[in-house]
């Protein structure tokens, strides 16, 4: 499903005293507006994990309630890959800063009952995605390695590195001394495993700092990428909705 062609969007306009920014996006709907930052950083990090198909922000939701037609507009609705593991294909999220939902909790209720009720209504699943849910070293590691995905992989590199690398487990500084005794340059090895862990030809722990010392690995054959090798979609799995 392409988003922008099932949900029309509410328009966010320029103001003095709001935020207004455009996230550039390689999925279906295309670039999309945002009214903070945190919806950017997420944005940004629900375009690099795997199995995300398309983002629209702003969407508004008709759904039928006690007989009535009413229309909630949440700040995100992602749609992933139907071929993923178990567990919700479609999200409508809210994206609060944590003092402000303990803040105005009371505020927020309706609002809140009404995207749990208009996401059963599409099968999605709702929700509340905070800072601490978004401020992670995934966002760090989404920035660094995400650039990787905008080019065709180099399958021949990507075979090469599999094959000396191997499924058990190397770091990145093993894994270029590995490869350098190949004859391969450094530059062309570090972008090379950056780009086959973007691309999750190698697997790696993305919850933590990207570095020299992460422990890369290539994947078992027959393996395929999904929520428990994501640190963002598990965390959209086990977030709360209240």
């Amino acid at each position: 499903m392409v988003l922008k062609e099932h949900f029309q969007q509410r328009p966010i306009d320029a103001t003095f005293s709001s935020f207004r920014s455009m996230v550039p996006l390689r999925t279906p709907s295309g670039a999309q507006h945002v009214e903070s930052e945190l919806e950017a950083e997420l944005l940004e990090q629900l375009a690099f994990a795997p199995g995300t198909y398309d983002l629209l922000t702003q969407p508004i939701i008709e759904y039928a309630t006690n007989g009535r037609t009413r229309r909630y507009t949440p700040d995100i609705v992602v749609q992933l890959h139907a071929s993923l593991d178990d567990g919700p294909c479609r999200y409508v999220i809210e994206v609060k800063r944590r003092a402000d939902l303990i803040a105005n909790a009371t505020q927020y209720a309706p609002k809140f009952q009404a995207g749990r009720v208009a996401a059963e209504n599409m099968g999605a699943a709702f929700r509340i995605m905070a800072e601490d849910r978004i401020r992670t070293p995934y966002l760090t590691n989404a920035r660094l390695l995400r650039r990787h995905l905008d080019s065709d992989p180099e399958l021949a590199a990507f075979d090469l590195i599999r094959r000396e690398l191997g499924t058990q487990g190397v770091t990145v500084t093993e894994a270029i001394r590995l490869l350098c005794g190949l004859g391969m340059e450094e530059p062309d090895i570090r972008a090379g495993i950056e780009q086959a862990v973007a691309w999750r030809m190698l697997l790696c722990d993305l919850a933590r700092p990207f570095n020299d010392s992460s422990v890369v690995r290539a994947r078992e054959p027959g393996e395929q990428p999904g929520r428990n090798h994501d640190p963002l979609l598990r965390s959209l799995l086990d977030a709360v909705s209240a």
